[in-house]
């Protein structure tokens, strides 16, 4: 569903270029769950900007679902760190903003917003405004909007690090029943490698600047998994101990000391 080859990307500074990715390679299959973690500033957030189609690569070709990305794509999805929520509007509309631009039947589209947020466990704040929500509620909220239109392709920027462990493990839990539901095609960028292993089929750990594939690891766990109960689990720590040395044994040009 997604491909990357020899993907590079670099900025423009005062004094120098700042290359934030260099050649990277690698495919998600559909329906597959993907996690992305690294250093800060290893250019986690440049590679979803740039399969969503809202940068383009200095060098390399990206393809979603066979096509060359040009820009964005109606069934590529991205969800933010902040929920950006529109104060002015209820839950319900903030869900809904998405079908509107898109010009999409309301009616059906605001069946579906409902199912939605039922699903999160907003049943019964449909109608509240975001300064009625608290934060978690209000990152339920963009999680719906992000899946209003059933994406094939769903982006995720740290959508939980604001967020408090037990309303966490909450998201973490909802978002893997969504995807066990409809499995859209995730990529899933974090800083916490135990929701990386919980979560992902496989984990993509990314060298320091410029952003590398430093190693992809397959987790070869039953789901539904749990921040909570997976945890202890033998197979859990192993595979959380094993990217904690590969994150740690990274030296700053990206390569392994």
């Amino acid at each position: 569903m997604i491909a990357l080859t020899r993907v590079s990307r670099t900025f423009p500074a005062r004094t120098e270029t700042v290359a934030a990715l260099h050649e990277i390679d690698l495919t998600v299959a559909e329906g597959e769950f993907v996690a992305v973690i690294g250093r800060s500033g290893c250019g986690k957030s440049t590679l979803l900007r740039l399969i969503a189609g809202l940068l383009e690569p200095t060098s390399g070709t990206i393809t979603v679902d066979g096509g060359p990305v040009r820009g964005p794509r109606r069934d590529v999805a991205l969800m933010q760190q902040q929920p950006a929520l529109l104060p002015w509007r209820t839950a319900l509309g903030n869900v809904l903003l998405p079908v509107e631009i898109a010009r999409l039947p309301r009616a059906e589209g605001a069946d579906r917003a409902r199912e939605l947020l039922d699903a999160v466990g907003l049943a019964g704040f449909h109608h509240r405004h975001p300064y009625e929500l608290s934060g978690g509620m209000q990152q339920r909220v963009a999680l719906c909007r992000a899946l209003i239109q059933q994406p094939r392709v769903l982006l995720m920027d740290e959508p939980f690090s604001a967020l408090d462990a037990l309303t966490r493990e909450d998201m973490a839990a909802q978002l893997q029943a969504l995807h066990l539901a409809r499995p859209a095609t995730t990529v899933f960028v974090t800083h916490s490698i135990q929701e990386a292993v919980l979560l992902a089929d496989r984990v993509v750990v990314l060298s320091p600047r410029p952003g590398r594939v430093r190693e992809v690891l397959a987790v070869d766990i039953p789901r539904p998994r749990s921040l909570g109960r997976s945890a202890a689990l033998p197979a859990v720590a192993e595979c959380v101990a094993h990217l904690h040395d590969v994150l740690a044994k990274a030296g700053d040009d990206g390569r392994l000391s």
